[in-house]
């Protein structure tokens, strides 16, 4: 298999995405993927599904919201996602790559230049660009690093902090707090991209900005496919901040989603708020397989993050320890994603529905490759 092969190549995924994988109809033990909270099977997402069917919904809405009229999907949905953040409002869109043109558009009257970290997703570098704010880049989680940006370049300008809530390959959290200090004495701003942390930090599963308990001056956008299992993507704000956002010209010019998708993850949100138990639990099951790893002598972060990564030796041998536990159907993601490395990292996500002895064989399994 060449460097860019991968171990899936040629093989049907079907069923499963969370503890359980089908390849080839033959299940496997998994630990990749994104949906956390292990909702993809759950009756009342399937049902959700079912009424949007039977009650005539479209698969698609072509119309975006900006030109007017009320879909019943969209608007649950929004209105589920508010709920759980505890906000004013909420826009629901497609792709979560259009969630740095939500956030920039409606907070657009709060800052005047954007700081982003360095490791950021792609999505806000490109929505910066593409409105012609003025940016500036500070190290990985490092608070020294923005506080130099910010003196250099913020001293008669607001800035807006950006972030991811949890880094997708590293599962670090940034230091928010230290952020909002920041934010306070240079009259800016903090958003976070909390795609890898909704569902799984935060008492309730809202993700870094509640890990921290950070208060106004901290915006939010996540896409719903990963944690919450669902379709599409939200920023949450006030009426004002909403409504901006659904005049970014990315809004407007883009297809607002499937109303189908929408019904699913306002089941979803719905769901995950009414049943908080279900975050402490993915966090449990994400803190038993770090104490795991860390117990083999591998060297783990200390995140709430609800997946975990490690590198160790070069590429032929995290990708030998990828194919051994292949071979024994336990599937981990050798990943090159941002700020990976030259030699990838072994990423292992962590869902609602392992059991503590899934977890415990996929553990021993990797102490005995170690050994080798």
């Amino acid at each position: 298999m060449s460097a860019r092969g991968q171990l899936l190549d040629g093989h049907r995924i079907s069923g499963g995405g969370s503890a359980r994988l089908y390849l080839d109809g033959e299940e496997f033990l998994n630990f990749s993927g994104c949906n956390y909270l292990a909702l993809n099977d759950r009756p009342e997402l399937r049902e959700a599904a079912n009424v949007a069917l039977n009650d005539g919904s479209l698969f698609t809405r072509y119309l975006a919201p900006a030109y007017g009229g009320i879909d019943a999907a969209f608007d649950e949905v929004e209105q589920e996602v508010a709920k759980l953040y505890g906000t004013e409002s909420a826009i629901y869109f497609a792709s979560g790559y259009l969630i740095g043109f939500a956030a920039l558009a409606g907070l657009r009257d709060l800052f005047d230049v954007v700081v982003l970290d360095e490791q950021a997703h792609w999505c806000m570098v490109d929505a910066a660009k593409i409105n012609g704010a003025e940016m500036f880049r500070f190290a990985n989680c490092d608070e020294e690093s923005l506080e130099q940006v910010l003196s250099e370049h913020c001293r008669n300008k607001r800035p807006l902090i950006a972030t991811d809530g949890a880094y997708a390959t590293s599962g670090q959290l940034p230091p928010l707090d230290a952020y909002a200090e920041l934010a306070v004495r240079y009259d800016g701003q903090i958003f976070v991209d909390e795609s890898h942390s909704a569902g799984g930090v935060g008492a309730t599963g809202r993700g870094a900005v509640e890990h921290f308990g950070l208060g106004e001056r901290a915006h939010v956008g996540t896409t719903l496919s990963k944690g919450f299992c669902g379709l599409g993507a939200v920023f949450v704000g006030s009426g004002d901040q909403v409504e901006k956002a659904y005049g970014a010209p990315a809004m407007r010019g883009s297809n607002p989603g499937s109303p189908i998708g929408a019904r699913v993850s306002a089941a979803a949100l719905r769901l995950v708020r009414e049943n908080p138990e279900m975050c402490a639990r993915l966090r449990e099951n994400a803190d038993y397989l770090r104490s795991g790893l860390r117990a083999l002598g591998l060297e783990i972060i200390e995140t709430p993050a609800p997946f975990v990564s490690f590198t160790i030796g070069d590429f032929d041998f995290m990708r030998s320890i990828q194919q051994a536990l292949f071979d024994d159907r336990i599937y981990v993601l050798h990943s090159n994603y941002i700020a990976a490395g030259p030699g990838g990292t072994l990423r292992l996500s962590v869902f609602r529905d392992h059991t503590h002895a899934d977890i415990d064989r996929v553990v021993a399994r990797i102490s005995e490759l170690l050994k080798k």
